[in-house]
Parts: structure tokens; C-alpha cells; sequence
């Protein structure tokens, strides 16, 4: 599995985001790809979500899906933290052949000692007619974007971050708007007056 430019360059920009000189996020998911890679047979795609105070962020690689790779198995990873709280990670992988998955979550659940619930096999398959794109529901990383400079726009404005990541959760509860959306609203009522003009 190839992985795509656009998401190499994503990958990069957080990684410089992190200022960490120990991490390389795209070096550490072409990893995961080849070794997923090398042990499932027929790959459709691999995408990694965590959700951390209910926004999702998702990373996904694949081989795009032709008619002779259409995903015809799936296993679903909770990949659980014991010391977080708030978190939640899941990996899912599809593969082009059915029954392909079986072994791979029982070596993976043991290795990491996971739940025996942990591993869902064939219940994240796309509805036959879709496109065999799955939508998780999850923000792109310009929603993302969008989301951190709103709470940086009420940061500025005198709340703390998690004061600020609280008022987007609030108004998008209020309005029952995404969140994404109303931080754009935030941001696009915040050109107003923001940043404040020199005297």
C-alpha cells in the first residue's frame, strides 16, 4: 500500500506541529501500512480514528477500490488506553478477501492484550451499491484547523482552552450544528474585530 501525497503532506504538517524530534508520523504509519500489508492478504485501506472530547480526527491510507478489490472482510481494533480517559482509538482494516482477517485479530488481541470484544470482524463493511468509501463521521483536517483557531480566537478573548473547547461544544449543542461549523461562524465573526487594529 502506496501512501497518497496528500496524506504524506498532512502527516508532515503535524509532525512539525508536535516540534518533537523523536516522532515522524508519516515515517510510523508507512509502517503500520507495510506490516498490515504483509501479514492480511488483498488491503483495501487501514484508518486509524481516535476521538478526543468527542471531535474525530482520522487518518486513512488505501488502495482505492476497484472491482476486484472491493472489501469483502473488515476487522474493527479498540484499541483501548487504561491511563486515558475521554479518548477513544480504532483501527479499521479491509481487505479485498473474505476470511482474510481472522487470524490477524486473534495474533493482534493477544499481542496486545486486548478484550475479546475488541475485535469486530465483518460488521464495517460498506452497504452493497456504496462506493466502498466508509464515512466515520470523522473531521478533515481542515475542520480540525477550523476548530483550533476558533478556541485560539476565545483564547484571545479571555477563556482558557478547554473554557474555549467548551463554549464550541456548547453552541454547537445549542444550535445542533457540527462543531466545525460553528467555529467557522466564530471565525468568520471574529474578522471584525480580530486581530485589534494598532492605535
Amino acid at each position: 500500500m502506496k501512501l497518497q501525497p496528500r496524506l504524506l503532506a498532512d502527516l508532515a504538517r503535524l509532525t512539525t506541529a508536535l516540534d518533537s524530534s523523536t516522532v515522524d508520523l508519516a515515517q510510523l504509519v508507512d509502517r503500520l501500512s507495510s506490516d498490515i500489508d504483509a501479514a492480511v492478504s488483498a488491503v483495501v485501506s487501514i484508518s486509524l480514528t481516535v476521538i478526543v472530547d468527542g471531535e474525530y480526527f482520522e487518518v486513512s491510507a488505501s488502495t482505492g477500490c476497484s472491482a476486484e478489490h472491493s472489501p469483502a472482510s473488515s476487522l474493527r481494533l479498540t484499541l483501548a488506553d487504561p491511563h486515558r480517559t475521554g479518548i477513544g482509538k480504532y483501527l479499521l482494516i479491509l481487505s479485498g478477501t473474505a476470511g482474510a482477517l481472522v487470524d490477524f485479530a486473534a495474533d493482534v488481541s493477544y499481542s496486545l492484550g486486548l478484550d475479546g470484544d475488541a475485535a469486530v470482524l465483518d460488521e464495517h463493511l460498506p452497504i452493497a451499491g456504496e462506493s466502498g468509501q466508509i464515512e466515520h463521521g470523522s473531521h478533515a483536517l481542515a475542520g480540525v484547523s477550523e476548530v483550533n483557531q476558533a478556541i485560539g480566537v476565545l483564547i484571545a478573548g479571555g477563556r482558557s482552552a478547554a473554557e474555549g473547547r467548551a463554549e464550541l461544544h456548547r453552541l454547537a449543542a445549542q444550535t445542533g450544528r457540527p462543531t466545525a461549523e460553528v467555529a467557522r461562524r466564530t471565525l468568520r465573526d471574529a474578522r471584525g474585530w480580530f486581530p485589534p487594529r494598532a492605535p
